[in-house]
């Protein structure tokens, strides 16, 4: 059992949650590194970007670190999930509208003077991809006309490129969307992040619980780097919480 192969020191910590909403992207590979450094560029030059990546592996995460680096760091981060919306309802949330006077704001206007992050953009149908693109065509704009001020963001688990091929998604949106593409490749394929990525979720699940901080032994790390780690980071995060949580059991 991996609760077995880590050395626990039990120490009292503040009870306050903490929330890994805003934590940092752990980059100790050499790939993570790139990406982040290529991340603060899209951000510096205000670059519509797209996220690539298998689910877990850190998209919203990196999208963040994209608003937290760039001009509009003050502003929302505002992030939509387009998967399992019904489309009607998911074109009001987007672009506002509605029976109500005046009529709502929607998302984009609501995100004006910082960032937007379209999740699983590839779930788009058809119609909403026109409306996106429509949209995207000249600078962004309220109902009214004011221009709006915005960093675009997009991701995807999907290869776009390939859904273009088999005429499932626009060509024109793709490349609107795609000024710089960003690539996560799986944790699989970067196992030196998985030891600082652990130790940084045990630390903040011991902060929650109030259990105790721990290190992490040669064995463990010779067992985690062997494993595929399907759910990637999010899967690891939820390996983490379940280890303290069993700490915290038999404490």
């Amino acid at each position: 059992m991996v609760i077995g192969l880590l050395f626990c020191q039990v120490m009292t910590y503040d009870s306050a949650r903490v929330s890994t909403r805003n934590a940092p992207l752990i980059a100790a590979s050499v790939s993570m590194r790139e990406l982040q450094k290529e991340a603060e560029l899209a951000a510096r030059l205000n670059m519509r970007v797209l996220i690539a990546g298998e689910f877990g592996v850190g998209k919203r995460r990196l999208a963040r670190l994209i608003h937290a680096e760039s001009s509009r760091h003050r502003g929302p981060f505002v992030q939509v999930r387009c998967a399992h919306e019904r489309e009607a309802l998911l074109y009001k949330r987007l672009f506002g509208g509605g029976d109500s006077s005046p009529a709502r704001p929607g998302i984009f206007e609501r995100a004006d003077g910082g960032t937007i992050l379209l999740q699983d953009v590839d779930s788009l149908t058809p119609a909403l991809q026109d409306s996106l693109l429509h949209f995207l065509a000249d600078r962004p704009r309220t109902a009214s006309g004011t221009p709006l001020d915005i960093q675009i963001v997009a991701s995807t688990q999907q290869p776009l490129i390939d859904m273009v091929a088999a005429g499932t998604f626009r060509s024109d949106l793709y490349y609107r969307l795609n000024t710089m593409f960003l690539p996560i490749p799986p944790l699989r394929e970067r196992p030196e992040d998985v030891e600082p990525l652990f130790q940084y979720f045990t630390s903040h699940y011991a902060r929650r619980y109030g259990v105790g901080a721990c290190r992490l032994t040669a064995d463990w790390q010779t067992h985690c780097r062997a494993r595929e780690w399907p759910g990637n980071v999010r899967g690891l995060q939820a390996a983490a919480a379940t280890f303290i949580a069993q700490t915290a059991r038999v404490a």
